[in-house]
């Protein structure tokens, strides 16, 4: 073994990383955009969370109570007529909490130190839960309980958690359905740019355009191809959730598979997307983090959308991911219809039909190249 051989290796491999700009510059970005993005997504606090207030005692003490609640950054507080139902408000209308103040919840309150007696009278609150989001079912707590302490003496309240799904969601039950989609954007991204770039690479990619085979052919044949590896990669997820993990599935099996497969076509048009750019299977390679970095910590995937600071937040509407986690959630554990979670259903259909409309652009230009 000699050093000689060893360094002018060295050098050719770094020779050539150096006449790949591509490359080069991936392969500096790749962990400024990492660290950036790690950095400000930790830091972020859970801000803006939708809860309905209903008072039906409208008292000084219930006021007191709706201020300290709105003061709290963390949620976005709005009062509801009396008589509203709890659940059509969860999963209607978006909110994620509804607390409500029954009548004589003040007198109660106050009765349990009536003429320095205890009692066993003590007021209640009604507080319903979208458990969709174990941590942002968490924070609605700690702020009514932070609301709690601010009133000073009084009676003890008890608070009385209705679950929505009829059983507790765990922060597994809400991982999963992101776990499924993120699983099938990487694999159909991946292997969908690599075998594009490699046909390019092996001279068999402008071959076909000069056989009979359709362009809407090709990117079909792709379509179904990844689409049923979507479908085997699910059925594993969730057999393995179900059996291993016992993770909740309040909503039709059916309809989940549904979106992984659209999700899957859209992934399919992303990865014709990056094969543009990437002329060599290291271009491909090295490109692909910058679209996985952004799904993965900018979806809500790992921590709710509300924790993502201001200044990133707006970037998580641009990431699909986002809106597969909204609709698989909505299926899986809220037992919804696809078209009832609209804005996550919608971001579906749109990623679909841009990806794969131009991808056939992407595709109808590279043949005209090789002609």
């Amino acid at each position: 073994m000699k050093l000689q051989r060893i360094a002018a290796i060295t050098e050719r491999v770094l020779r050539q990383l150096a006449h790949d700009r591509r490359v080069l510059a991936f392969m500096l970005l790749i962990p400024a955009a990492a660290m950036i993005l790690f950095g400000y997504s930790f830091s972020g606090d859970i801000r803006d969370v939708k809860v309905a207030v209903i008072d039906e005692d409208r008292t000084d003490l219930t006021a007191s109570l709706l201020d300290s609640l709105t003061a709290d950054e963390a949620l976005l507080v709005r009062v509801v007529p009396s008589g509203e139902d709890p659940e059509r408000l969860l999963l209607e209308e978006g909110y994620q909490g509804v607390i409500r103040f029954p009548a004589k919840f003040t007198s109660l309150y106050y009765a349990h130190f009536a003429m320095g007696v205890a009692t066993s009278a003590q007021g209640r609150i009604d507080l319903t839960l979208d458990e969709s989001d174990p941590q942002i079912a968490a924070a609605i707590q700690k702020s009514l309980a932070d609301a709690l302490m601010d009133l000073g003496e009084g009676g003890p309240v008890d608070v009385q958690i209705q679950d929505l799904y009829g059983v507790e969601v765990r922060f597994i039950d809400s991982f999963a359905p992101a776990i499924m989609g993120l699983v099938v954007a990487m694999i159909s991204t991946v292997l969908t740019l690599l075998s594009i770039v490699r046909e390019k690479v092996d001279g068999t990619f402008a071959r076909v355009w000069v056989s009979p085979v359709r362009r809407a052919e090709f990117i079909l044949g792709y379509v179904l191809a990844f689409g049923l590896v979507a479908l085997a990669q699910s059925l594993v997820v969730l057999g393995i959730g179900g059996l291993v993990f016992h993770i909740v599935i309040n909503g039709s099996v059916f309809w989940a598979f549904l979106c992984v497969i659209l999700f899957a076509v859209g992934s399919v048009g992303l990865g014709t997307l990056l094969s543009a750019v990437a002329q060599t299977e290291s271009q491909a390679i090295v490109s692909f983090p910058l679209v996985m970095l952004p799904s993965v910590l900018l979806s809500g995937m790992m921590w709710p959308v509300q924790a993502i600071p201001a200044v990133l937040r707006p970037l998580s509407y641009l990431v699909p991911l986002t809106y597969s986690n909204r609709v698989l959630r909505a299926v899986m554990v809220k037992g919804l219809a696809p078209w009832q979670e609209p804005v996550g259903f919608a971001g579906v259909l749109a990623f679909v039909v841009l990806t794969i409309a131009a991808a056939t652009l992407v595709l109808r230009q590279q043949s005209r190249r090789s002609d």
